[in-house]
């Protein structure tokens, strides 16, 4: 885990935690509460595969997410931790481990149609390089934007925007805004 990660977490996401002097000092009790109450939080109002999941704006005011974020990647961890950025900044979020489980999600009637599309490039079944191709004859889904997240150092991947593992928490959201902003 990056430190710009922490430095956010403990800015927007309310991490407990004290400075002294240059060093942040925090408690793991308080952190393992932070983590389950977030976690559980998440559980109950969990967008991830359901479009109908709701969020309150006020007493009485219910708001559906207006944007979708499709996520896709097999790493469990990293798909938490994008939701959790993607929902930061107001959009819902849908899961898919593999490029195949992707296409299935965005094929199918039940779902919301993602504003942007969040995408490994290697995966087990279909990775981010087949993805594309398959999206590419697909023309309604062919105009959903598409972000490649990887640990590779290539300057370029098939002309499709790439933000650089380990993620930095600013560039996820930069791009998030600039697709849906």
């Amino acid at each position: 885990m990056r430190r710009d990660s922490i430095y956010w977490w403990i800015e927007s996401r309310r991490l407990p935690a004290q400075k002294i002097g240059k060093h942040w000092k925090m408690k793991l009790s308080e952190v393992d509460a932070w983590v389950r109450a977030t976690r559980q939080r998440g559980a109950e109002s969990d967008a991830r595969q359901r479009p109908s999941a709701t969020e309150l704006d006020g007493p009485g005011t219910v708001r559906q997410p207006a944007d979708f974020v499709l996520i896709v990647d097999d790493d469990e961890s990293l798909r938490d931790s994008l939701h959790d950025v993607v929902s930061d900044q107001g959009c819902g979020a849908l899961f898919a481990a593999d490029g195949i489980e992707a296409v299935r999600l965005l094929r199918s009637e039940d779902q919301p149609k993602p504003c942007l599309i969040l995408l490994d490039l290697h995966m087990p079944s279909m990775d981010g390089v087949a993805f594309p191709e398959e999206q590419r004859r697909d023309p309604p889904l062919a105009a959903i934007p598409v972000i490649i997240i990887t640990a590779e150092r290539r300057s370029d991947i098939g002309g499709i925007a790439t933000l650089r593992k380990p993620l930095d928490i600013a560039r996820p959201v930069a791009a998030i805004r600039g697709e849906i902003g």
